[in-house]
């Protein structure tokens, strides 16, 4: 039984070797094709998550870091003015709990764990939604506001009293309860990353509807309207799978797909890659 073990043991490990010599080729033909996009630290922080199976069951990527895995499944590479970021957002939902998938280190129990684990000058800043390190890069934990507001529900990752405590912001139940959107990308080392998001379309009109909201600044409502403009081209020409439908989108108010839809009846193509 002994001898067996080792034998399939040391099968495995060589197993392992050759995809990851495998993986290292592709990832420099990746880099020479320039295919890379997803900035190294949102796609270290997004493989953590993956690894301890949070990503898709319990946290799903928002924002601008979202348009990687959008153009990833279309083929299509947009303005990088439109995708460049300076942080990540997440998207807590509690609903049904969450499972960690640890390795022998079962402490790592908290975001703010996992996020030192892959920068150690992680902190958690004065707003205790958010983690910060040593050039400035952040990471919000957000989630729908609490519906009925009295209703207790989870807003942390674990149990840890320094980590991270998830911020309400209001629209994000849309998000929330819009159908997971999932794609591998590249990273700017040319190597994978499986980003979970929020279906495009409901993305785009929850963008919209930010870009249309009058206490935020101006700069930044340009950004979402551009952004919203842009994926909404995207999904019309080469995500065809994903007709605006308004039966599809029902989680999301009338008005909000009635602004939305003449986003995805224009045929602006975007860049291919």
């Amino acid at each position: 039984m002994k001898a067996d073990f080792e034998a399939k043991r040391a099968a495995a490990e060589d197993r392992v070797k050759n995809l990851r010599d495998t993986l290292e080729r592709q990832a420099a033909v990746n880099r020479a094709l320039g295919l890379g996009r997803v900035p190294l630290l949102g796609a270290r922080i997004t493989r953590a998550l993956d690894g301890f199976g949070i990503l898709g069951s319990g946290i799903r990527i928002l924002g601008t870091n979202a348009i990687y895995g959008y153009e990833a499944s279309s083929g299509v590479r947009l303005d990088p003015g439109l995708a460049t970021t300076e942080d990540i957002d997440l998207l807590f939902d509690a609903r049904g709990g969450l499972t960690f998938v640890a390795d022998d280190d079962v402490s790592e129990s908290s975001l703010m764990k996992i996020l030192k684990r892959v920068d150690t000058s992680f902190e958690r800043a004065k707003q205790t939604f958010r983690a910060v390190n040593r050039d400035g890069y952040l990471v919000d934990l957000i989630r729908p506001i609490q519906s009925p507001p009295w209703k207790k529900a989870q807003d942390k990752i674990g149990s840890d009293p320094e980590d991270l405590t998830a911020v309400q912001i209001e629209g994000l139940d849309w998000l929330q309860n819009a159908p997971a959107f999932e794609a591998v990308a590249i990273d700017e080392k040319g190597e994978p990353v499986r980003i979970v998001a929020p279906d495009p379309r409901v993305w785009v009109a929850h963008k919209l509807w930010l870009s249309r909201r009058p206490d935020k600044e101006a700069l930044k409502r340009q950004r979402d309207a551009a952004q919203a403009e842009a994926v909404g081209a995207l999904v019309a020409n080469y995500l065809t799978h994903l007709p605006f439908d308004a039966q599809q989108l029902r989680m999301l108010p009338k008005e909000v797909v009635d602004s939305a839809a003449p986003l995805f009846a224009k045929k602006v193509s975007p860049a291919r890659a």
